[in-house]
């Protein structure tokens, strides 16, 4: 809350009644009475991702996004969206989107997620190929290096993340700029229909990944399937198959690597890690292939 009233003010904005909006893997604090959220990575995960790259890259593709009318929540018009850094902590600024009561429109959703791979098919920014799953890769490792995770079930997570990364390499698909974190948690409920949020781990990619980062939780991790089909039903054509299958293996494995990561801070994380854990172990006692 002060890294972000202090950031705003600095950059000319009157802050009278900030309120927290969200506590997770950022911080998203309301700078009322002004249309501006900011947005505070924790600790944990600025820890995993030092600097700013990335946030820069998220308020680029957004921006990329908004120009074109695409359903996203926009970079701040109020403010240099950044990002910026005060007391060692990144801070983007972004437009205030009043939710509306209910939950989310599962097929609007999804046809919303559409219009955004559409628009994002001329992004000209420099984006990272499979990033986030490559990401995960690295998280692993040092989860095992530091004692976080047990030697067999490292030796495990390497084992799944070979395999995985060299079926990726050889791929020969279209690839183009994704939301990156495309599940229905990222979308906030408007008046006027649902915008994607949360764009942080935007990367290049076969939009069967963001497809996967939809289907995975109920796929792999036993959700509830009906506002995940819904979801898809309003995206459309989901394209090759096999490729989602694919994908939906690579986010399972970024799934795992970020449950260990907040599993400190979550009370329910032991069930989570056991749940993803059991799911590494099973793919690594079959040969990779569905």
């Amino acid at each position: 809350m002060r890294v972000a009233v202090a950031t705003a003010e600095a950059g000319g904005l009157r802050v009278a009644e900030p309120r927290v909006l969200a506590e997770g893997s950022n911080v998203l604090v309301h700078l009322a009475p002004t249309p501006v959220v900011a947005r505070v990575p924790t600790t944990t995960i600025a820890a995993f991702r030092p600097g700013t790259r990335w946030l820069a890259r998220e308020v680029a593709v957004a921006r990329h996004l908004a120009r074109h009318g695409a359903p996203v929540v926009a970079p701040s018009a109020e403010i240099d969206p950044g990002p910026h850094v005060h007391d060692g902590l990144p801070v983007t600024f972004w437009a205030y989107a009043e939710p509306a009561a209910g939950p989310p429109d599962a097929r609007a959703a999804g046809a919303a997620l559409r219009a955004c791979h559409d628009a994002f098919t001329d992004f000209p920014g420099d984006l990272p190929d499979h990033a986030i799953f490559h990401e995960a890769r690295a998280v692993l490792a040092r989860l095992a290096a530091g004692g976080a995770l047990a030697a067999a079930d490292a030796a495990v997570a390497t084992q799944v993340g070979d395999r995985l990364a060299a079926r990726i390499a050889t791929l020969d698909v279209p690839v183009q700029a994704l939301h990156g974190d495309a599940h229905l948690g990222n979308i906030i409920q408007t008046p006027d229909g649902p915008l994607w949020n949360d764009l942080e781990d935007t990367h290049r990619g076969p939009r069967a990944w963001d497809l996967a980062c939809l289907e995975a939780p109920a796929r792999v991790f036993g959700r509830t399937p009906a506002p995940i089909a819904a979801a898809r039903a309003g995206y459309g054509d989901a394209g090759d198959p096999a490729l989602l299958d694919l994908m939906i293996d690579a986010r399972a494995f970024v799934g795992v690597a970020w449950t260990l990561v907040y599993a400190p801070d979550r009370a329910d994380s032991a069930g989570r890690v056991a749940a993803r854990l059991a799911w590494l172990r099973a793919r690594a006692g079959n040969d990779g292939d569905r």
